[in-house]
């Protein structure tokens, strides 16, 4: 008796079901204030504290410019880090990563999902920064250069993701919260996003992704910023795929 194969499904209804999961998604973390307002309204109100009302006015373009680029990496690393640290973690204890493996969808549409919606929210701060640069912040960088700036800043999701998704994939649910301010904040001010650091810390600068993504922003924004372009990208790029490849590792065993 000859096997019947399942049907194929078609490219398109393949499309529908990731942007499917993923609008989904981003509305679902919309209607929770506990998740929206952190990642879209705590940098913001940063910026607008510490780079606008404290520096802005009195610091002249350079400051501020630099100011600008170090909390336009805060911002987008912000949705990927948390949307996946915290979430998967909760989701994971809960056996929700186990429902969904018996569910008729796509393979991958998951992770797609979180991740088209950290996408999401990372543009969405990234456009609230520009726009407060430039009309508040005295960011006197051109619009080709915020084009480029915005450009970069989109790919800082991916390593964001990578990190947090590792974080959601072996912290416990109890502790993923914990642990993913102290890794964002750490990141941050480690990677000598707001001011320089002493000589025994800028050592060790380089293994924070943060410092990498804010050196490929200074040099795309016209900037002084240290080491190659590709040398940076790779770095991200391995960081990415090694926390990814952990992280799916953990889940696959167990969920």
């Amino acid at each position: 008796m000859t096997a019947i194969a399942p049907p194929q499904m078609t490219f398109a209804r393949l499309a529908a079901a990731y942007l499917s999961d993923a609008k989904y998604e981003s509305l679902r973390l919309l209607r929770t204030p506990a998740f929206a307002v952190p990642i879209l309204f705590m940098p913001i109100l940063f910026y607008t504290l510490f780079g606008v009302l404290l520096m802005g006015a009195r610091s002249g373009g350079a400051l501020a410019n630099l100011m600008f680029v170090g909390w336009t990496v805060y911002g987008v690393m912000g949705p990927g880090l948390f949307g996946f640290g915290i979430l998967v973690a909760v989701e994971r204890n809960m056996g929700l990563l186990t429902f969904k493996r018996a569910l008729p969808m796509p393979t991958g549409s998951y992770l797609a999902a979180k991740l088209m919606m950290a996408y999401v929210f990372a543009v969405a701060v990234m456009a609230i920064l520009v726009t407060l640069g430039v009309t508040l912040g005295h960011v006197t960088l051109g619009a080709d250069k915020l084009l480029r700036v915005a450009a970069v800043m989109s790919l800082g999701v991916f390593p964001a993701c990578a990190v947090g998704l590792f974080i959601g994939a072996w912290a416990p649910s109890s502790s993923a919260a914990a642990i993913a301010n102290i890794v964002y904040l750490g990141m941050a001010f480690l990677s000598g996003l707001f001011f320089p650091l002493p000589p025994g810390l800028k050592t060790f600068q380089p293994i924070w992704p943060t410092y990498h993504l804010a050196q490929l922003a200074l040099g795309s924004a016209g900037l002084h910023s240290q080491g190659s372009v590709w040398s940076h990208v790779a770095i991200l790029a391995a960081t990415t795929a090694v926390l990814t490849a952990l992280a799916a590792r953990k889940l696959a065993r167990s969920g």
